[in-house]
């Protein structure tokens, strides 16, 4: 309220300078021609004076008194007409009070019949998590980004904005946000747990190494975490540490045995390993059929590849999964990692239509169904 007050005031102090030329200025009566005025009454008294004692004779009294007559009636004049003048711009300067003094008043309580002057500000936070709001995550996310190029330093809006990047996928705005909000607000198991899912989707599933660290420390900090202990376990997978991938993914079916989310999903990296590591194939691989995911030496050649020969490699591998889940349709762990590897590339059409075969092929399969219908409510496929 009180700056709004403040407001008033100034808008009419810039009011009355903006009028004040318009009206024009105050023309007070001229002090100089007052004093004329009274110089020469003297000078008619003096005359008189020597008149009388006779200094100067009678002709060339009158001729002085006229002429300083002439001149006192000059003086006169020329203040009746600043008193005249002063007399008609009173009105226009009273219309200039009136509206720099009412015209702001008039505003100011046009605000506070009208407006909300009471009303607190809304937290970043809560407008953000406003249910009203979320049909609008465009223009929200436009907001959030506009704030923070005015302020940077502002590691609330990161930290807000991030997991709206991730589930956008845009994976490197994400870990960018990630890094800010750590670099402001500090380190959270959650910022390092979000920074490091970031990076490894940046890279197409591939765990760095800065991914690696900051996953490492985000279990650290809350191992009750799935995502990161997940992932951890796939980079050991990716590094060929099958026996350090199998302790992993047991640790977490017995931390998530009641959640049928993940067990699904635990239980067949639970299988894979155990069979890399007894030096069979896995019985989805056991037919001699392109393999459906990166083989140790993929990964490590993915490497030192360029970001578009990584996509073609990936995009290589799906193809091939999608082939052979064509010839064998029976391997239900294939089409689960098939539905989220089209998730992952962006392909969301292709990821419901292999959800939907999928489903087809195990018509009647209770068990299996609900698998699926799992992955797909996990991945956002449900309509």
């Amino acid at each position: 309220m009180l700056l709004w007050v403040i407001l008033a005031a100034l808008t009419a102090v810039v009011l009355s300078f903006l009028l004040y030329p318009l009206v024009g200025g105050r023309e007070d009566v001229d002090e100089r021609d007052a004093f004329d005025a009274a110089v020469y009454r003297d000078q008619l008294d003096e005359i008189e004076a020597d008149r009388a004692r006779g200094l100067i004779g009678e002709a060339e009294a009158e001729a002085a008194r006229l002429e300083v007559a002439r001149r006192l009636l000059a003086a006169d004049e020329k203040a009746a007409d600043a008193a005249e003048a002063q007399s008609r711009n009173a009105l226009p300067r009273a219309a200039l009070i009136v509206v720099a003094a009412c015209l702001p008043l008039a505003v100011l309580g046009a605000y506070l019949f009208y407006g909300s002057p009471r009303l607190p500000d809304q937290p970043l936070t809560a407008r953000l998590t406003d249910p009203a709001k979320e049909k609008d995550v465009g223009v929200l996310v436009a907001r959030v980004e506009a704030r923070l190029r005015a302020h940077p330093e502002e590691g609330a809006g990161w930290d807000a904005i991030a997991p709206i990047y991730l589930g956008g996928q845009r994976y490197a705005d994400a870990a960018e946000a990630y890094r800010q909000a750590i670099r402001i607000l500090g380190p959270s198991a959650k910022r390092l747990s979000g920074l490091g899912q970031a990076l490894v989707l940046e890279q197409k599933g591939l765990v760095t190494e800065p991914a690696r660290l900051a996953l490492d420390e985000a279990v650290k900090r809350d191992a009750t975490l799935v995502e990161p202990r997940i992932l951890l376990a796939i980079a050991k997978e990716q590094d060929g540490n099958f026996e350090g991938a199998l302790a992993d993914w047991q640790g977490l079916l017995e931390v998530r045995k009641d959640d049928a989310r993940w067990t699904s999903m635990i239980e067949d990296r639970i299988a894979r390993a155990q069979a890399r590591l007894s030096g069979e194939a896995p019985v989805a691989e056991a037919k001699p059929v392109p393999q459906p995911g990166p083989s140790a030496a993929d990964i490590a050649a993915a490497q030192s590849m360029s970001p578009d020969e990584r996509q073609a490699m990936v995009d290589q591998m799906v193809t091939r999964l999608a082939a052979r889940l064509e010839e064998n349709g029976d391997d239900l762990p294939g089409w689960l990692r098939l539905v989220r590897a089209y998730t992952v590339l962006g392909r969301s059409d292709d990821a419901k239509e292999a959800l939907a075969r999928a489903k087809k092929q195990f018509a009647g399969n209770e068990q299996a169904i609900e698998k699926l219908d799992t992955l797909a409510a996990d991945l956002g496929l449900t309509s």
